[in-house]
């Protein structure tokens, strides 16, 4: 018996419907393709200078790499990956400049015995030595925790089904965690 075909159904296979979730519509490849360098470049200078790059210049080229972030999130939005890879571009040269300027101007990256990573539009701090609280004074707006912090949160009910996991797909990456009536033990 074969089933009758619903025209709708087949008119919209392949489109992306957000109207029943929460995610935004997906970016296309080329666009994505162009805007990967910046990325990638950008992760690079934060993992030197964490958010403090932009602080470190003066207010002009400061001012010029919002308007170019700002620019190639209109890009991105619209799906002009021509205009994507032409922001990109400048972005990284930006990033190069600034850079530049700042050591010039007797600006240093922070000095971490760690790791800095920008995660979603947050700065993590993951300390290798040395003391979380004197890095939370100086960076307030950074979330800063020591590797035994990191590791006493992972641990809890995590090892043996990552351990699983990871067995069975070695490349697997960790996207998001929903936690639902979880407990921390906060002690000195």
């Amino acid at each position: 018996m074969v089933k009758k075909v619903n025209k709708k159904a087949m008119a919209d296979r392949g489109k992306f419907d957000t109207q029943n979730t929460d995610y935004d519509e997906p970016y296309d490849f080329r666009v994505s393709a162009a805007v990967n360098p910046y990325s990638a470049k950008s992760a690079a200078s934060i993992s030197v200078w964490g958010d403090t790059l932009v602080e470190s210049v003066p207010p002009a080229y400061a001012l010029r790499y919002s308007e170019l972030q700002a620019d190639l999130d209109v890009a991105m939005r619209g799906g002009d990956y021509q205009l994507c890879a032409s922001l990109a571009a400048s972005l990284i040269k930006a990033i190069d400049v600034m850079d530049e300027k700042a050591r010039a101007d007797g600006f240093k990256p922070p000095v971490i015995d760690g790791h800095i990573v920008a995660y979603g539009d947050k700065v993590y701090c993951f300390l290798a030595s040395g003391s979380a609280q004197v890095v939370r004074r100086v960076r307030p707006n950074w979330i800063v925790y020591h590797m035994t912090d990191v590791c006493a949160v992972m641990g809890v009910r995590t090892d043996e089904m990552m351990k699983a996991v990871v067995n069975e797909f070695p490349a697997a990456k960790i996207k998001s965690v929903k936690m639902i009536d979880d407990e921390f033990s906060f002690g000195k």
